[in-house]
């Protein structure tokens, strides 16, 4: 695998996160291998194995395995800014995303909330990717997690993520 693969990085930046304001991880810290916002009303612990905390337009936290090239993404809005199903809010990720194979699509608890897990394989700009995303709303916020890998390596990263979404905790007095 090359080591900076074509499109990988504008697909978080632009195609994810869509319309997203730059906040990546400024003003944030991470202490003792947990990341809180009590603003947004999370807490996670960071992925284990070599994941590299970086800036991503419109992600709240975001990480690289540079082997592999894959990401990691958090956007958390509050109050939340669009209404509907989570279906639909789900699909506004795979905005720029093309050929695009719905691989799974169904509920999933996180800390015991209930949220909406998608997983696809698409194209984005000529690169092949897979991406397993996390749609969650809890307490007027709306919570999007998300995976991108190369589908050669997305069950590495996939189990990463499964850790990630072990470690996600929502804070009962926020927001």
């Amino acid at each position: 695998m090359t080591p900076s693969r074509p499109g990988w990085r504008a697909l978080v930046t632009g195609m994810l996160f869509m319309g997203g304001v730059l906040s990546g991880c400024a003003g944030k810290s991470i202490r003792d291998g947990v990341y809180v916002d009590e603003a947004k009303g999370f807490r996670v612990r960071v992925p284990r194995n070599g994941w590299q905390v970086v800036d991503a337009r419109g992600a709240d936290l975001a990480f690289r395995d540079v082997p592999s090239e894959a990401r990691l993404a958090v956007r958390a809005r509050c109050p939340e800014p669009e209404a509907g199903p989570l279906t639909v809010l789900a699909r506004h990720l795979f905005f720029g995303l093309r050929q695009v194979e719905w691989l799974r699509q169904g509920e999933i608890l996180v800390d015991g909330v209930a949220g909406l897990e998608t997983v696809v394989k698409g194209q984005f700009e000529g690169v092949p990717m897979q991406v397993r995303s996390v749609v969650i709303r809890r307490k007027g916020c709306l919570y999007d997690l998300l995976l991108v890998a190369p589908p050669e390596t997305f069950g590495a990263q996939d189990t990463d993520f499964d850790h990630f979404l072990k470690g996600w905790q929502f804070l009962s007095d926020s927001p």
